[in-house]
């Protein structure tokens, strides 16, 4: 029997899958990716788990938040590298396939269930049209599928570093606010989780008003960024609901601005936790209306499907995909 190794390597965190070829899975284990100095020291750990630590791997596929050129590999938020030929001959992995996190993520998309996906903007789906996917987690992916015969081809990018463009005046004065602390002010850099969190502190301090202290150490003693969400969906919290409401209609504008530059006629897809954690205020139309404030071209977005993942682990499936199409 053959077997398969999928992982989907994060900024936050790495998750690893051995499956049979079939499709039942030996081994599934998720580790913080802050506590690792390197991608190996990752693998070494899944790999010495005592279920799978004889098990021969066929084949395999990293799935890299960050660029990928060729056999090499970086991931942008950690100063972790990899090289396909190395791990293969460390590990001692037949066939290694490296993949942009959001790659991995578009090929996911075929393996989704009905129940896994949420319309967001029923729009007019076009068959063999373009899809896209954009996502928002530690950082922001995008990606691209073009119709390929009955398969989809797909192109990564790193749509998520574009420069951020305000559309309103109180954003005018968030992108001051980033670029006197950062320079460069990147979609990623407003639409993740660090920038759900830049958002809340340029609130509080435009608005010079005093921040809940139940918030603010919860903030401390967790992820600011869950945090504010919580806060904000229970309504406990103005400011965390301010700054959760601008984050979405940034990532909305931003999700149009895909849209009008690919034309996904087949549907635009919202990947990433941040989304499925916050779908119930995602419905609620202002992200929908950021993505159709389009001028002139209004009319094209609002036919252009937008549907919502919530399956989290779209990008694992992908990245098995693609491992058990290099086993073949």
């Amino acid at each position: 029997m053959r077997y398969l190794l999928a992982v989907d390597i994060g900024g936050t965190k790495t998750l690893c899958q051995l499956s049979s070829e079939q499709g039942d899975i030996v081994l599934e284990q998720q580790y913080p990716s802050q506590d690792f100095a390197s991608f190996d020291l990752v693998l070494t750990a899944f790999l010495a788990h005592q279920t799978i630590k004889n098990y021969s791997i066929d084949s395999a596929c990293f799935a890299v938040a960050g660029p990928v050129l060729g056999r090499d590999a970086s991931v942008t938020n950690l100063p972790w590298q990899l090289n396909a030929d190395q791990l293969a001959s460390k590990f001692t992995i037949g066939h290694i396939h490296l993949c942009n996190d959001f790659e991995a993520v578009a090929y996911g998309i075929s393996c989704l269930e009905d129940d896994e996906i949420v319309s967001l903007q029923q729009g007019k789906p076009v068959e063999n049209a373009p899809r896209a996917v954009i996502g928002a987690g530690t950082g922001l992916g995008q990606a691209l599928l073009l119709p390929d015969g009955d398969q989809w081809r797909v192109i990564a990018t790193e749509g998520g570093h574009t420069d951020f463009a305000p559309t309103d005046p109180k954003q005018m004065l968030l992108l001051e606010h980033l670029i006197e602390r950062f320079g460069h002010v990147s979609y990623e850099r407003v639409v993740s989780g660090v920038g759900l969190v830049s958002i809340y502190e340029f609130l509080r301090a435009y608005q010079q008003v005093d921040e809940n202290p139940e918030c603010r150490q919860a903030m401390i003693d967790s992820d600011p960024g869950e945090v504010i969400s919580q806060y904000a969906l229970k309504q406990q919290d103005p400011l965390a609901l301010e700054a959760l409401d601008m984050f979405i209609q940034i990532y909305g504008a931003q999700a149009g601005n895909v849209a009008l530059n690919v034309l996904p006629r087949a549907g635009l897809y919202i990947a990433g936790g941040i989304a499925a954690k916050n779908i119930q205020r995602f419905k609620q139309g202002g992200f929908i209306d950021a993505f159709i404030a389009k001028g002139k071209m209004t009319a094209l977005v609002k036919d252009i499907p937008v549907r919502l993942i919530l399956q989290p682990k779209v990008g694992l499936l992908g990245a098995r995909l693609l491992a058990q199409q290099i086993a073949v």
